[in-house]
């Protein structure tokens, strides 16, 4: 299927959304080679702390990267801003063939409205530029911005993906030194076979999934299929006795029988026997372990990691990680707790079909729901173990400072 120039500038469009959300000026670019995106970029020179972060200049890098040459002169840039002058001498150095921008710049636009060095007769490289399609959305994108800009602060617009209940990206978060996580790096979710959206997925550049869930799970309730996208597996909870001894779908069929087993407080003392399990079982703190390692690689980002519900599993793989990077456990327990509405929200059509068999709700919200509680459990394991949670992730996980450090300089600005 051949694209237009159109299909190319809503991707372009779809990157300035990305810069939207994380209070960026919101302008994004992508690079075409042969018909195919091999570049994509969104503003980030505040996140980044870099003057350079243009949306043109990651899209071109990446481009770059992609091809293994900084010379692009097969390549075609969809810019949703006319290019500055710094962006416009970068996409000159590469010979670029041809640049497409979808909005006038006339207070920094350097393809004509302030000045235009793509018609300087003298420069040794002419590369063609035009005004196309996608203007009143890239103004209206950023009319938009510069209004909330002049609103009172208000929280930013959370990120989210439909189809999946319990996704949300982990960066924003401030460390107890004043630090910020990044955005657009690490994100926590639910099974991914919900995922409607497969454009604003794409649009992440997610490089690495973890999936903590079992065989049983996968096969049952399979992830789409990226091609581009490395998946690592674990299955956390293979050893734990809290698992076996868990059998929800028949128990779900049988009011009776659920409330036999986990009526009267069972289910949140088994849930929270769960928890523990993830401390102390050597199986999950070698799947902890390998995750936590994994994430010393800088090209492993972005990265994306999930279980069933994205509350326990996950919940405890971010508590690990959020701990490592400085960030309050006040905070790391707000983010934990924030999967409760999420993920009942999600399954309240069948808990409403349980609850008129006969099926006690209070079991249900316990088995499908978060509670401190189960986080406490967890946590009071680990202080059994090594006494504080930062000593148990380097003594026994492994993950040793060199390793954590390396986290940090990846995911914290």
């Amino acid at each position: 299927m051949s694209h237009t120039d159109l299909d190319f500038m809503q991707a372009a469009l779809q990157e300035a959304e990305l810069a939207f959300a994380l209070g960026e000026v919101p302008v994004g670019a992508v690079v075409v080679y042969r018909g195919e995106i091999i570049g994509r970029g969104h503003n980030q020179p505040i996140h980044r702390h870099d003057p350079s972060a243009h949306a043109e200049m990651l899209a071109i890098r990446q481009a770059a990267q992609h091809l293994g040459n900084y010379r692009l002169p097969e390549c075609e840039l969809f810019i949703t801003l006319e290019p500055c002058l710094m962006c416009s001498g970068v996409i000159l150095q590469s010979r670029i063939a041809r640049v497409v921008y979808a909005l006038a710049e006339p207070k920094t636009g350097a393809a004509g409205s302030v000045c235009n060095p793509y018609l300087e007769p003298r420069l040794n490289q002419h590369t063609r530029i035009e005004q196309g399609a996608g203007g009143e959305a890239a103004k209206q994108l950023l009319q938009a911005f510069f209004s909330q800009k002049r609103l009172v602060p208000t929280p930013k617009k959370a990120l989210t993906l439909a189809g999946l209940a319990n996704f949300r990206d982990l960066g924003g978060m401030k460390t107890s030194d004043g630090r910020v996580v990044r955005s657009v790096r690490l994100f926590r979710s639910d099974q991914l076979i919900g995922l409607q959206d497969q454009a604003a997925f794409a649009a992440l550049q997610i490089k690495t999934i973890w999936d903590f869930r079992s065989a049983a799970e996968v096969a049952r309730y399979p992830d789409p299929k990226w091609p581009q996208i490395n998946v690592l597996t674990g299955d956390v909870l293979a050893e734990s006795l809290q698992q076996s001894t868990l059998h929800l779908d028949a128990l779900l069929a049988d009011p009776q029988q659920l409330d036999l087993h986990l009526g009267n407080g069972q289910a949140a003392i088994l849930m929270a026997g769960l928890y523990r399990d993830m401390v102390n079982n050597a199986h999950a703190q070698q799947v902890m372990r390998q995750w936590l390692s994994s994430l010393c690689d800088e090209q492993q980002y972005p990265v994306l990691f999930h279980c069933t519900a994205g509350k326990d599993r996950t919940g405890w793989a971010a508590v690990l990680l959020l701990t490592i990077l400085g960030v309050p456990h006040e905070r790391i327990l707000r983010d934990y707790l924030a999967s409760n509405a999420n993920v009942l929200r999600k399954y309240q059509p069948m808990i409403a079909r349980c609850v008129a068999n006969g099926a006690d709700v209070a079991i249900l919200n316990a088995i499908f729901g978060v509670e401190a509680t189960y986080l406490k459990a967890a946590l009071h394991e680990v202080k059994k173990i090594s006494g504080t949670l930062p000593r148990y992730i380097e003594h026994v996980l492994g993950i040793n400072q060199q390793q954590q450090a390396a986290i940090r300089s990846h995911l914290l600005d």
